[in-house]
């Protein structure tokens, strides 16, 4: 089961127009008078600082920037979710949630932040608080990618045991990105699970065909042709298992079943 979004570098959608600055000032370093910023100014700076320290790893440094950022103007939303993704990426998720809350109430029209929020619900369990979050993300009109908030809110539902909405955000998921790889992988499990694996293979074959077989999926794919009775092609999965990943947990599961 997975998110649409993998990791903090994608979470910085929420912070469209937010990106690293490199020719911004630093706040507080001296200069003349007309280099003195504001303080909504200057939490702006400090949000794009954090966020380009976040971007490349350096988690200390951007959550000092952030924290700056919100002393500066407690009101800049951006600046919430940034600290939200931070605590997320150092396992305090209820500081987290309490940012990303923040920030959904500062900027109740940014179908990015109610995205990020609804996906961290999810994860600590809040279903029906997540699938709230994310269909305010989808009442965004100028929201450029609504297939990720379907794909998150399809894994959620399908994490929360609801089977028949996961589908239904799933396939219309699917419209807006015909090779979603989160799409097209919980539909192939779910078409496994409920004992369908003919139509688990179509879903696979469409990653196959888009190139995004990663171990799950090919240990998934293993298990679909042993049960339709095509060996061949289950050793032809299980050889790109152990030549692409053979490292992972999947192809150690797979040595140990042999």
């Amino acid at each position: 089961m997975r998110f649409a979004w993998a990791g903090a570098a994608l979470m910085m959608l929420a912070l469209a127009g937010c990106g690293s600055n490199p020719a911004a000032p630093e706040p507080g370093r001296s200069g003349s008078s007309a280099d003195r910023v504001s303080p909504v100014r200057a939490a702006e700076i400090n949000t794009r600082l954090g966020v380009g320290y976040l971007e490349r790893g350096q988690v200390e440094i951007a959550m000092e920037k952030l924290e700056m950022a919100v002393r500066q103007d407690p009101d800049h939303a951006p600046a919430h979710v940034a600290l939200g993704v931070v605590y997320q990426s150092i396992d305090r998720p209820e500081d987290a949630l309490v940012h990303l809350r923040r920030a959904v109430r500062l900027a109740p029209g940014d179908g990015s932040a109610h995205n990020t929020y609804a996906a961290l619900l999810c994860r600590v369990g809040r279903y029906a608080d997540a699938d709230r979050e994310f269909r305010a993300a989808l009442q965004d009109p100028f929201y450029a990618t609504p297939e990720v908030v379907l794909a998150n809110a399809g894994s959620c539902a399908r994490r929360a045991g609801d089977v028949d909405q996961a589908e239904e955000y799933l396939r219309l998921t699917l419209e807006f990105d015909p090779v979603n790889q989160s799409a097209l992988f919980n539909l192939a499990e779910i078409s496994w699970d409920q004992g369908r694996a003919l139509q688990a293979r179509a879903f696979l074959q469409r990653l196959e065909s888009a190139g995004m077989m990663d171990p799950d999926a090919l240990l998934l794919a293993i298990r679909v042709e042993n049960e339709l009775g095509s060996p061949a092609d289950a050793e032809h999965y299980e050889k790109i298992l152990f030549e692409r990943y053979p490292q992972s947990p999947q192809a150690s599961q797979m040595r140990q079943q042999n």
